[in-house]
């Protein structure tokens, strides 16, 4: 009886103590490595902070969220990237999530980026502006394409309010894999005038630039 009254873990499927995450999943998250990469961009690189090299714990809650449905573990995410170090230096920015089209938003319900960038604004102290960016083509998953035809997919598809003018921008993102739609975003933003300054996603693709090896859990 006790048991039919909890939820499995969203990780193992295993029964824990009420919570989402049961311990020992808990604890595999609490020790997976962090860090900060560089992502080249028109003009040079700006900082991407990450929570964990893609294919640790964290990458099967994004699916879950993402594709399943789930989108209260959007805010579980959100709690771990928020619970890392500010990825910037000097007067406070503000967080703008990658925005999804109106199509895609429509049909999943609810962007997830925008839920962990609510919460992991939160924790940083700053203000998140889910409405500062939109994205006026429905592309293609990312996913589903090769390196090579990721940045001719996304080309032209965001457009930026002229209201992010003069601001100091954090982009968040769910996944980084070959860094096309961050670069896309960033275009939008400066043509409008913004500076972005860095970028945090929970999971990156591929291995940390020469110079910034993975960084050890903060609490």
């Amino acid at each position: 009886m006790r048991r039919a009254l909890r939820a499995p873990c969203r990780l193992c499927g295993n029964y824990g103590q009420g919570a989402e995450l049961c311990t020992r999943c808990t604890h595999r998250i609490t020790v997976t490595p962090w860090g900060v990469s560089t992502l080249s961009v028109e003009g040079g690189r700006i900082p991407i902070l990450w929570r964990e090299l893609y294919g640790g714990p964290l990458t099967e809650l994004i699916y879950q969220s993402k594709y399943h449905g789930v989108w209260p573990i959007a805010l579980l995410l959100g709690q771990q990237l928020g619970s890392l170090p500010r990825p910037w230096m000097g007067p406070p920015p503000v967080i703008i999530p990658i925005p999804l089209s109106r199509r895609r938003l429509a049909r999943r319900g609810y962007n997830q980026s925008s839920l962990i960038a609510r919460v992991a604004a939160q924790h940083w102290g700053i203000p998140m502006r889910d409405r500062w960016l939109e994205k006026i083509r429905n592309t293609p998953r990312q996913a589903a394409l090769g390196r090579a035809s990721r940045r001719e997919n996304l080309s032209d598809s965001f457009r930026a309010r002229q209201i992010v003018a003069h601001q100091r921008v954090i982009l968040l993102d769910d996944i980084m894999t070959s860094g096309s739609t961050l670069r896309e975003a960033i275009r939008a933003i400066r043509h409008c005038g913004g500076e972005v300054i860095g970028a945090a996603v929970i999971a990156r693709v591929g291995a940390p630039s020469p110079g910034r090896a993975p960084q050890g859990r903060r609490c």
